[in-house]
């Protein structure tokens, strides 16, 4: 990894709907790339980005984990120390929206794990689904960086609990790439990727991204019923909402663990 450091990602975020019917939506993001050790030093060296307090910009331990107040460093650091990996762990990056103005919903934080020589070794895919669930998926990273794992989560109101994830990624450097395929017994329904550019993590960066994208929480969440409506419009519609995962983590034993 050449760029082992706390930085912001703009970019475009799309999604591809491909089965049952055809649907697409792309938009303007900005995304935080922060080690979790680092946090509380990021809030003391920035004046507009905090760490569990109000500001502009600011990430909340509530918003990620168990969702209960415990620190986001503890909770995925304990999560890191149960997955088997090639060489081990010594710094956690989290990628994800950080909250503006207090407001945020991430339907995806990605936590990237580093070794001491910077090689990625272990990604954690936080999911949330806009009921209040949330669960993680532990993957081990392999030479090739393409990761698969089951579904565990209810994520969309027009798909199931079941399937298959396959992630597609790139270590991170001046620029980011992060894919992800959703498939089901008839095959590859979803697809949704990200990429964006670096940016150096400073007050005058942070301001801005607010400027050219002041309302990005309101995008996120908005932007995921507006579009849920057009496709109930077009035919699609609900599956039944079933009970969540017994477990909020699932830890695959390698890269590609399709059970």
């Amino acid at each position: 990894m050449s760029m082992a450091a706390s930085c912001l990602y703009r970019g475009e975020v799309v999604h591809r709907r491909l089965a049952p019917l055809h649907h697409e939506l792309r938009y303007g993001v900005y995304n935080l790339f922060a080690d979790i050790d680092e946090l509380p030093l990021l809030a003391k060296r920035m004046r507009l980005f905090s760490y569990n307090r109000f500001n502009l910009f600011s990430i909340n331990d509530r918003n990620h984990g168990p969702g209960d107040g415990a620190p986001i460093r503890e909770h995925i650091w304990s999560i890191a120390r149960r997955v088997e990996t090639a060489a081990p762990v010594t710094r956690i990056f989290m990628f994800c929206y950080p909250r503006v103005l207090g407001l945020v919903f991430n339907p995806l934080t990605a936590y990237y794990g580093l070794d001491a020589s910077g090689q990625l070794r272990l990604m954690i895919y936080e999911v949330n689904n806009t009921f209040g669930g949330r669960h993680s998926y532990a993957i081990p990273a392999g030479d090739d960086l393409h990761q698969s794992c089951g579904k565990r989560l209810y994520v969309s109101p027009f798909n199931t609990d079941a399937g298959r994830y396959d992630f597609i990624l790139q270590e991170p450097g001046e620029e980011l790439k992060l894919g992800i395929t959703l498939s089901t017994a008839d095959g590859p329904c979803l697809k949704a990727w990200f990429t964006g550019t670096r940016l150096p993590l400073t007050d005058g960066n942070l301001l801005r991204s607010f400027i050219s994208l002041p309302l990005l929480p309101f995008k996120v969440f908005g932007g995921i019923h507006w579009e849920a409506a057009k496709l109930w419009l077009k035919g699609l519609r609900l599956k039944s909402r079933p009970a969540p995962p017994p477990t909020h983590v699932s830890i695959s034993k390698h890269s590609r663990d399709v059970q």
